[in-house]
């Protein structure tokens, strides 16, 4: 271990006010949340993927993870090409455990020849339409977590159209006997995918699913048994409806609304910005928003509003396809959105 990494662990540890007890690990409730970047129609920009596992929940050991029917990929990058970046926090039983290391990177498409034996192990096939390996960094220290992506296997093509496949070593055994380095437990991880995933064209709303399966809370197999579901649910595409009038003298009104498919977003703050002024505003009933702003004489300016909306977790509404396993959580999706207008002041 790098002096760097011991002295960030440290720092990280004395902030922390519990420690790490895997005996008390018990409970497996992951949520996955996605956010596609624009929230619109057919996009091929940035599809963010991001799985949680409370930190007290038992280890994450696979995760099957499932883009719904409608979304098209494309795949064959060349070995060592970047297809998007990660963040990753994970809590550490060495040297000081219960802290919580911060973790960033890149994801590369790699080959079966350097990850085919990885493969095998986690999904039972070295063979796979693409390999991703995740390289993360903590000051100076190096990780690889390999991943494999599929079309979806023939019975859930109705349903789901890929699947991402990623397996991780347990925290709760020795580095020396397989373990995960640093006795790393993930608590958070955020794939950005750039220029593979392509939205569907069709507006609605669209279910990813993850498949998760934990490792007991001491030494043993993975336990299979305690499997479960999670969905994060998409809405598109996002639109933002702006108009402004000016029927007083020098006063601009600002109205509009903020609308997934046909779902309203209310109360969910937004940023309406007005030539150089910013004003923080939430939304009511119907997703709209008002602003009003004075001016001194007559003139023309912009209206730019932007809508940066977090992750919100809901029940589970709808069966997934993977039943009986149970569905623990579903979370509604997470974008930033924004349109600009221009405006008369009388």
């Amino acid at each position: 271990m790098t002096k760097r990494v011991r002295l960030l662990l440290l720092g990280l540890a004395s902030a922390a006010s519990l420690a790490f007890v895997g005996s008390a690990l018990a409970a497996f409730t992951p949520s996955l949340a996605i956010g596609t970047q624009p929230a619109t129609l057919g996009s091929s920009g940035t599809t963010s993927i991001r799985l949680t596992v409370p930190r007290d929940d038992d280890a994450l050991f696979r995760a099957q993870i499932y883009a719904p029917f409608g979304y098209q990929a494309t795949f064959g990058q060349a070995a060592g090409t970047q297809v998007g970046t990660v963040t990753a926090q994970v809590q550490v039983r060495e040297p000081i455990a219960g802290a919580v290391l911060p973790l960033t990177g890149t994801i590369l498409a790699t080959d079966q020849a350097t990850v085919g034996a990885a493969a095998a192990q986690c999904t039972g096939t070295p063979t796979h339409a693409a390999y991703w390996v995740l390289v993360l960094q903590a000051s100076g220290q190096e990780l690889r977590v390999p991943a494999y992506v599929d079309p979806a296997p023939a019975p859930l093509q109705t349903s789901v159209s890929y699947v991402i496949s990623v397996c991780l070593p347990s925290p709760n055994i020795p580095t020396s006997a397989g373990g995960a380095t640093f006795g790393a437990k993930l608590i958070q991880a955020q794939l950005n995918v750039r220029g593979v995933f392509t939205a569907p064209t069709t507006r609605g709303a669209f279910r990813w699913h993850v498949v998760a399966t934990p490792w007991p809370a001491g030494p043993g197999l993975p336990n299979a048994a305690g499997t479960v579901t999670a969905q994060g649910r998409v809405m598109l595409p996002v639109r933002i409806n702006v108009s402004t009038t000016s029927t007083r003298r020098h006063v601009l009104t600002v109205r509009g609304s903020v609308v997934a498919v046909e779902t309203s977003l209310n109360r969910r703050p937004i940023t309406v910005r007005v030539g150089n002024r910013n004003y923080r505003v939430t939304t009511t009933t119907g997703g709209a928003f008002r602003v009003t702003v004075r001016y001194r004489r007559p003139t023309r300016t912009s209206v730019t509003v932007t809508a940066a909306v977090p992750a919100r977790g809901v029940a589970c509404t709808v069966a997934s396809p993977f039943a009986p396993l149970p569905c623990v959580t579903e979370t509604l999706q997470f974008f930033t959105a924004a349109r600009t207008i221009a405006a008369r002041v009388r």
